[in-house]
């Protein structure tokens, strides 16, 4: 039922003065005061987007001023690497379900799709060589995304870059994407943050080494009806369920050892380990 496809094919804007026109016949321009000039700034080279402006539905997924169109991953590495990133990649549900979280070294990519009102979440922290990637629901907000960041990122980021879903959903977009943004630069005020939006109907959302990239939806170039697609593993987890699974069950002592065996046995990536055993941990200290 989750595995539906596991293809291994590979401004500023500055108040202008009034023209002066001296009695001699030249014209010139008085320099306005500092106390006229007004900067709005949504976007440096330093830091990336500081603001979502134009959210408006593209050629296929919604855009907004400097987004930029996501490349095809398997158009980036020779069919050799491709191969060894397909076996060692992961992915979420193929179903659109929501709420799906992923996180490993930088190394491993890490994918989601059928992202349609939905948006995604992915950042990067060059030191640590991790990254994290959260397919959001519809009007998450802002506190669900400090705490993600907070939970599955305390190592903070370096680096992030956000993605809405389809052109139809564009005006549900607008609800969710600068709450995200707003949660992404109060964590990480020097970190570089981007838009990305679709090249393709459809496609698998990919983080590779802090960059997002597409996997064009073979279904959907078949012809047949849309349906999500994963290129990797699948690890099927959602981000607040987890943690409300691991607080519940952890609130008898002699249950702890078996949860941290039964979690160590579900193959979970090695970074998704330490999380669940972080909140494990936290959860034995409330027991003095």
């Amino acid at each position: 039922m989750k595995i539906s496809s596991n293809n291994k094919n590979f401004a500023y804007k500055i108040s202008v003065p009034q023209n002066c026109s001296p009695a001699f016949g030249i014209s010139f321009k008085i320099p306005a005061p500092i106390t006229d000039i007004f900067v709005k700034r949504s976007f440096s080279k330093e830091k990336g987007i500081d603001k979502i402006k134009n959210l408006h539905p593209g050629k296929f997924g919604t855009e907004c001023n400097h987004s930029v169109p996501l490349q095809n991953f398997e158009e980036q590495f020779g069919i050799k690497e491709l191969k060894n990133l397909y076996r060692k990649g992961l992915s979420t549900n193929t179903e659109a379900w929501a709420d799906a979280f992923l996180k490993s070294s930088a190394d491993k990519p890490l994918s989601t799709s059928s992202v349609y009102d939905c948006s995604v979440m992915y950042v990067f922290n060059k030191e640590t060589n991790t990254h994290f990637l959260y397919h959001s629901a519809f009007q998450s907000a802002k506190n669900r995304f400090d705490f993600l960041l907070k939970t599955f990122m305390p190592e903070g980021f370096t680096k992030a870059e956000i993605l809405p879903g389809i052109n139809k959903w564009f005006k549900r977009h607008k609800e969710t994407l600068p709450e995200m943004l707003k949660s992404l630069r109060e964590c990480s005020p020097d970190a570089y943050i981007s838009v990305r939006h679709y090249s393709t109907k459809m496609p698998e959302i990919v983080g590779y080494n802090g960059n997002l990239y597409e996997i064009p939806n073979r279904r959907i170039q078949m012809g047949f009806y849309d349906r999500g697609q994963a290129s990797f593993d699948i690890c099927d987890l959602k981000a607040m369920t987890l943690v409300e699974e691991i607080k519940k069950n952890a609130q008898n002592l002699k249950k702890i050892p078996v949860m941290r065996q039964l979690y160590a046995q579900n193959g979970y990536d090695l970074e998704i380990l330490k999380i669940i055993n972080r909140i494990i941990q936290e959860q034995l200290a409330k027991f003095g």
